[in-house]
C-alpha cells in the first residue's frame, strides 16, 4: 500500500490549491495518475480532460493579468463570459474526478471511509488527509510486522 499512495505534506496540497487559484488541484490530480492507475484501470478518472482544465486555468490566470494591456474591453468581455461557462465545466470536472476517486480509494483498501459532505466542501485536501492516513497505517503495519 505504501509504495502505491503517495504521502504529501497537507499544508503544502492547501497551501498551493489557494496561492495557485485552483491550477495546483489540476496538477495534484495529473500527479496521482500513476497511483490511482496501479490501484484500478476501469476506474475512470477523465485525466486527459485534467491536462486540458490544467492549461486553460494556466493560461486564464495569465491572461487575467496581462489581459487589460493587451485586449480592448469586448475582449475582456468575451473572456469573462468564456471563464464563467469553463467554470462550471471545472467544477463538474472536479466533483466527478473526487467521486470516482472515493470509490476507488474504498474499494482499495477496506478502512478508508471517506465522508461525502468533506469530500464535497474539501475535495482534493480530504482526499490526500485519506491518503496520508491510509500511508502511515501502512507503514504502522510493516513495522509491527
Amino acid at each position: 500500500m505504501t509504495e502505491v499512495l503517495k504521502k504529501k505534506k497537507l499544508w503544502i496540497v492547501v497551501l498551493l490549491s489557494i496561492v495557485t487559484l485552483g491550477i495546483y488541484v489540476g496538477y495534484w490530480f495529473l500527479s496521482a495518475k500513476s497511483s490511482f492507475q496501479l490501484i484500478n484501470k476501469k476506474n475512470y478518472i477523465p485525466f486527459k480532460w485534467w491536462i486540458v482544465a490544467t492549461i486553460y486555468l494556466s493560461l486564464s490566470l495569465i491572461i487575467s493579468v496581462i489581459g487589460e494591456f493587451v485586449l480592448t474591453i469586448y475582449g475582456l468581455y468575451m473572456l469573462d463570459s468564456m471563464d464563467l461557462i469553463l467554470t462550471y465545466f471545472y467544477l463538474a470536472l472536479l466533483y466527478y474526478s473526487i467521486y470516482r476517486v472515493k470509490e476507488l480509494l474504498e474499494e482499495y483498501d477496506d478502512e478508508i471511509e471517506l465522508n461525502k459532505y468533506l469530500l464535497f466542501f474539501f475535495h482534493i485536501w480530504y482526499i490526500q488527509y485519506k491518503m496520508n492516513q491510509a500511508v502511515n497505517r501502512g507503514l504502522a503495519n510493516e513495522k509491527t510486522a
